[in-house]
């Protein structure tokens, strides 16, 4: 049974084969029925519910793919990583195509939190975390803008947390995520999560992905997230994020109707360092002088 499934599979998958993918599923249909012509003593393995409904997904037949996870979860299987699997294809036939459909977002959002509470706990598994959390950026592409982003505080907040839990060795994605999560929070003027996460994710990307740091030293500057001390600290020590954090302050007054104090003189420090930084462009992000 296996063997024959798989090889229906395969044909669905190599060349896209849609009567191969319907193949597939007639025989994992007609075997959960107990109804198989094929030899019944053959063992019929759990994993190919999920599969098929990932090639199902894969070749937009949303129906086949629904009804395998239904066959699949209404049954008892050994714990393995396509249970984690079987959540996300399951969060993916919820995936919202506008940010009219809020049903749709938070069922998606909860399939895709029960595959990371799933994984979380077992380290063989951290890879589904790094998969839902790609899937979960390319789902929630139409939330990120001004008056929605709140609504990813929660779910992205767990992911960012479980991407560091299993120590997800792609620090670039995460520092990445860390910079939206704070955008969230300040979208929806949370300022005390914002100063609290901001301190930490800057730790981080300073450490670990430097050349993201003027991205949220910005965020930090223009959002008095920061400190006296830790801004003087960066600015010593950098000449461009001297400059950001002058043009920053400047347009910080701006956005509270308040003309810039000195913008003469700031603007000409902006300038002179500026040349100071073009005489030597070789020098790193965080180290030059």
């Amino acid at each position: 049974m296996d063997l024959v499934i798989r090889q229906q599979l395969s044909a669905a998958q190599n060349h896209q084969d849609i009567q191969a993918l319907k193949k597939t599923y007639e025989l994992i249909k007609s075997a959960n029925q107990g109804k198989s012509a094929l030899d019944s003593s053959e063992s019929f393995s759990s994993d190919l519910y999920v599969l098929c409904a990932e090639q199902a997904l894969q070749l937009e037949y949303p129906e086949i793919s629904s009804d395998c996870l239904q066959m699949y979860f209404k049954g008892r299987h050994p714990v393995t990583q396509f249970m984690g699997r079987a959540y996300l294809c399951q969060g993916q036939l919820y995936t919202p195509l506008s940010t009219d459909n809020l049903e749709k977002f938070e069922k998606f959002v909860m399939y895709l939190m029960k595959a990371l509470d799933f994984a979380i706990h077992d380290p063989r598994y951290y890879f589904l975390i790094y998969n839902a959390s790609v899937l979960y950026w390319q789902v929630v592409r139409p939330y990120l803008k001004p008056g929605f982003r709140y609504l990813l505080i929660p779910s992205l907040s767990q992911i960012v947390t479980a991407l560091n839990q299993a120590e997800e060795q792609d620090k670039q994605w995460r520092a990445e995520l860390m910079i939206e999560l704070l955008e969230c929070f300040l979208d929806a003027s949370k300022m005390k999560e914002a100063v609290d996460f901001s301190s930490t994710a800057a730790a981080f990307i300073k450490n670990n992905v430097p050349d993201k740091y003027q991205h949220i030293f910005s965020l930090m500057v223009h959002h008095k997230l920061m400190n006296t001390s830790q801004i003087e600290e960066d600015i010593q020590s950098s000449i461009s994020l001297s400059v950001i954090y002058k043009i920053q302050t400047i347009k910080s007054q701006l956005d509270t109707n308040e003309f810039p104090r000195e913008a003469a003189t700031s603007l000409n420090t902006v300038f002179e360092l500026l040349k100071q930084y073009d005489e030597d462009s070789s020098i790193s992000v965080l180290d030059e002088k």
